[in-house]
């Protein structure tokens, strides 16, 4: 009866675990073809946008995504952050301001396959002394910015210069759009990690004193409210926390579009905190600073900024 009683378990187990690993494999499969299917328009688009000359291809980016951003449920949101940075503007201001903020989306990703001809070619750059004698010694730093004018343009010029670059992002949710967008960073020979592998990889050992570039425009859940147009915004304070533990300069930098695949690469003096602050208030102190730079980049050129999610919470809290 034992022997019996120990064949009967694995007998259901079998006659159970199949049907769920077909039903499994099923979904998997279902769920790559979408992956695909949605992925598509992105390989078409950069197909055509890599047959034509890279200011050509910004412009019909810019064209398209001009025409169709409008028409997204994004829309709302992008209105939303520009109120925030324009309050005095018109309806009609902010709409004519949104539509600027899709076409240079558009052009971005039109851009895509011509960053190496961008950086060689399309750029020109303007930076303190101080920065470009690190640069030129090789010396690491964290580079600061916003997903501002072609952020890509920005990773590919810094991964050529100096010690080398590691960027932090997030990934793409659709990994075929993941690998896509990857194929034509991994040219530059910088390296991806991403927000939630990074306090983990950005050791010294890992780095090997290697830059590392953050964009901390977005809205962070966990971080403190800190002041951003007004209102207060949440804010991560991890850069000046890993600038500090790596003894790296933090360094604002900024791209500024000059026309279709043309751009300008803007380096400012590093943050410094105020000597009284130590640890958090430190790191509190020298993402204030940030968020004013931000503050007049975004001012300037409110149309290159990527606000289509909400940067600061629905309703207000205190820090």
């Amino acid at each position: 009866m034992a022997r019996a009683g120990n064949c009967r378990p694995r007998g259901r187990t079998t006659i159970i675990l199949a049907p769920v690993r077909a039903r499994d494999a099923e979904e998997f499969a279902i769920s790559h073809l979408k992956d695909h299917a949605r992925a598509l328009p992105a390989r078409l688009m950069w197909l055509v946008a890599g047959l034509l000359p890279g200011a050509a291809a910004a412009k019909l980016g810019a064209m398209l995504l001009g025409a169709v951003g409008p028409q997204l449920r994004k829309q709302r949101q992008v209105l939303r952050n520009l109120h925030r940075v324009l309050p005095d503007a018109s309806p009609a201001e902010l709409r004519r301001v949104a539509r600027g903020v899709w076409a240079n989306l558009g052009s971005v990703l039109f851009e895509y396959p011509h960053l190496e001809q961008i950086v060689r070619e399309r750029i020109s750059v303007t930076m303190p002394e101080s920065i470009r004698a690190r640069m030129e010694a090789g010396e690491p730093m964290l580079y600061l910015t916003g997903h501002l004018a072609n952020w890509e343009v920005l990773a590919r010029y810094l991964s050529g210069r100096g010690a080398g670059l590691v960027v932090v992002y997030s990934p793409d949710d659709n990994p075929v759009m993941e690998r896509l967008v990857q194929n034509f960073r991994a040219a530059d020979g910088s390296v991806y990690v991403t927000k939630q592998e990074a306090l983990r990889r950005l050791t010294p050992k890992f780095l090997q004193r290697r830059s590392v570039g953050l964009l901390p425009d977005v809205r962070v859940d966990s971080g403190p409210s800190l002041p951003l147009f007004g209102s207060a915004a949440p804010t991560t304070t991890s850069p000046p926390r890993l600038a500090a533990r790596l003894d790296y300069p933090l360094v604002p930098v900024r791209a500024k579009r000059l026309g279709p695949a043309r751009f300008e690469v803007e380096f400012l003096e590093p943050l410094t905190a105020d000597p009284a602050h130590i640890g958090k208030r430190a790191a509190v102190d020298l993402m204030c600073q940030f968020n004013q730079v931000l503050e007049t980049w975004i001012s300037e050129r409110p149309d290159e900024w990527l606000c289509t999610k909400r940067r600061w919470p629905k309703t207000p809290r205190g820090r």
